[in-house]
């Protein structure tokens, strides 16, 4: 019932969106993730908001950690984007190497129906979505292994070697998998080494950069499981694969992605707008529909508790979030290019 709904919203919002009479010629250029979520903000938001603007949205397809290199790149130079969408933990790093522009309440009014816990303190831009890492795994294939997944350490299983996809640290997964192989040898944020080392003695089939790449492995059969955010996994159960998520029993890690406006941006009151249009219900509710992301603005909170069998498949509200181990970042972030270096030499160069 909520897709028919969602389709005659999108028919009456687009039909009652007016595009300006003398839109300028402007692309905002906005750097995005690929794959499925860049398709459904696509759909969902950039197309509206074009409807309603006349201005045309350009999507630059990368991991965020990639983004970021080449902002601090062009510093001092013109900007390579206008709008970014970033991993939480990559957002902090990008404020701090000054590559941001803080929003201003006023050209996005839908800043005060995102929930606290999605807004940014310092003034950049808010979480979109809240989502979750667990781990994936095909439900045939461990059938198939007799090897149930309840656990992070089940991918450790030697029933499983050469058959598990390990996430790279430029992605968020790879960041929380490292968190969990590290709390697992009984260290924390500041002791990655320790989650290094168990990484290490996993025969893994393949390292992934990109969910798109990982959505192929899996529904070839190749890959039978991997740590992975909700959404994906969820998009191809929902396709009739057989592919099951769980959060394991140690928990899984909560994240948000975060939108912004990029420092030394040409349009930055067009910026603002897609960035307040992607806050938009509309869009949020399509998104969760789509691939299922939590949306984070609150007044979406009545319809998702209205559908369960679809809030279930996501993190849906801020106490949900707070039932996963949320990664200390400020302290990830000063041991990360040590675990960088440690995983190059003892993971991807073994």
């Amino acid at each position: 019932m909520y897709t028919t709904l969602l389709k005659a919203m999108i028919t009456v919002a687009l039909a009652a969106a007016t595009v300006a009479a003398a839109a300028q010629e402007v692309t905002l250029r906005v750097a995005n993730y690929g794959g499925a979520f860049t398709a459904s903000q696509k759909k969902y938001a950039a197309d509206l908001f074009t409807q309603r603007t006349g201005i045309k949205i350009q999507f630059i397809d990368a991991n965020p950690a990639d983004h970021l290199a080449k902002m601090i790149a062009s510093r001092g130079r013109e900007a390579p984007y206008d709008v970014v969408y970033l991993d939480d933990d990559v957002q902090a790093k990008a404020a701090d190497a000054g590559v941001l522009e803080k929003l201003d309440p006023a050209q996005v009014p839908n800043l005060r129906f995102v929930y606290d816990e999605a807004k940014n303190k310092a003034g950049y831009g808010p979480g979109m979505i809240f989502y979750s890492v667990g781990i994936a795994y095909n439900v045939d294939k461990m059938k198939q292994a007799k090897v149930e997944i309840n656990s992070w350490n089940d991918l450790f299983d030697p029933r499983l070697a050469g058959r598990i996809a390990v996430p790279d640290l430029s992605t968020i997964m790879g960041r929380n998998f490292l968190m969990a192989a590290t709390h697992l040898a009984g260290g924390d944020e500041s002791s990655l080494q320790k989650g290094i080392d168990k990484i290490a003695t996993l025969k893994a089939h393949s390292y992934y950069t990109s969910s798109a790449t990982l959505a192929t492995q899996m529904q070839s059969g190749d890959v039978w499981a991997a740590p992975w955010i909700n959404g994906r996994a969820w998009g191809m159960t929902d396709k009739g694969l057989p592919i099951a998520y769980i959060l394991p029993k140690e928990g899984g890690y909560g994240n948000m992605t975060t939108i912004d406006m990029v420092k030394g941006t040409k349009y930055a009151k067009e910026a603002q707008a897609y960035i307040n249009t992607v806050l938009d219900p509309l869009p949020q509710l399509g998104q969760a529909n789509e691939v299922p992301y939590g949306p984070t603005n609150k007044l979406l909170a009545p319809v998702l508790a209205a559908y369960p069998d679809m809030a279930k498949k996501f993190p849906s509200s801020p106490k949900d979030l707070q039932q996963l181990r949320l990664v200390n970042w400020a302290v990830y972030n000063k041991n990360h290019e040590a675990a960088v270096d440690a995983w190059n030499r003892k993971v991807i160069g073994r």
